[in-house]
């Protein structure tokens, strides 16, 4: 089901990637927040979170451990790309639900409306071929220890997760699954944010990108036509990822199985948990 967005500016979609814990649902949030109704009086920012395309049910609670949540086998990448060029089009959709606490796709759509600046985050979002439906692409650029600190905190207050279930996720899925498939994709990005140190002046920043376009303040067109004027690009560095960002996010995804566990971590999440905290301390 699609409806005509009654405003007839044309859409601006702004894509926010990063690892697992850098802060793209917050910061999507807070420019939402930030943006407000832009003296216009209706709310002028939507956000698409790419997880809402997560698919994989019939979960029994002793093998959920097992499931690689950041796996792009996982996301319905098809259905996302129909609603990202939908909303491209003024058009507002529904997307899917999924609940990551009951790990199971919900009966309630959730309808995304198509306002003049569409937010949309994801692990994946500025992998090939979705990078090509965005205008402003973002990548937040966070230190490893500041990204396992926000999902602790992140599962823990909202998914009801112990740590030692964090800790065997992050070894076996967490860690493995962002220098694959998700580093390399800031090579997409228009630009790439110290997000560790810089947060509060980004989330500014793209907050009043977000509010000026709207009220006519800035040129979507010739404002992105400058960026895209920089001629140093970020280039491919084999240390800063394992693949070239060009290979699609399908291909790669069936080249790096869900079932890639790194060698040596036990499959059962205490006794994986264990060999990275110790809880018997001697002296």
């Amino acid at each position: 089901m699609k409806r005509r967005n009654p405003n007839s500016k044309k859409p601006l979609l702004i894509g926010l990637a990063g690892g697992s814990g850098s802060g793209k649902t917050h910061l999507a949030r807070q420019i939402k927040a930030g943006a407000g109704m832009a003296e216009t009086g209706h709310e002028c920012v939507s956000i698409l979170s790419m997880d809402q395309y997560f698919i994989h049910e019939n979960l029994e609670h002793s093998g959920r451990h097992k499931v690689n949540f950041d796996h792009p086998a996982h996301i319905n990448f098809s259905q996302m790309i129909r609603d990202l060029k939908a909303l491209k089009k003024g058009q507002s959709v529904w997307t899917p639900s999924y609940d990551f606490v009951e790990m199971k796709s919900q009966p309630d759509a959730i309808f995304v409306e198509a306002r003049p600046v569409v937010i949309v985050e994801g692990l994946f979002v500025l992998s090939d071929p979705m990078h090509h439906w965005l205008d402003l692409t973002c990548y937040l650029d966070v230190a490893p220890d500041q990204r396992l600190l926000g999902r602790i905190l992140r599962d823990i207050k909202e998914r009801g997760t112990t740590i030692e279930e964090i800790v065997d996720r992050y070894q076996r899925f967490v860690r493995p699954a962002y220098d694959i498939f998700v580093a390399p994709t800031k090579h997409n990005a228009d630009v790439v944010v110290d997000f560790t140190y810089r947060r509060a002046l980004f989330a500014e920043m793209l907050t009043h990108i977000a509010r000026d376009y709207v009220i006519g303040d800035l040129d979507g067109e010739t404002f992105l036509a400058n960026v895209r004027k920089e001629t140093y690009h970020i280039g491919y560095r084999p240390e800063e990822g394992t693949m070239p960002v060009s290979v699609d996010i399908i291909k790669l995804a069936k080249a790096y199985p869900p079932s890639m566990i790194p060698h040596g971590v036990p499959e059962d999440v205490q006794e994986s948990a264990s060999l990275f905290i110790k809880t018997n301390h001697s002296g």
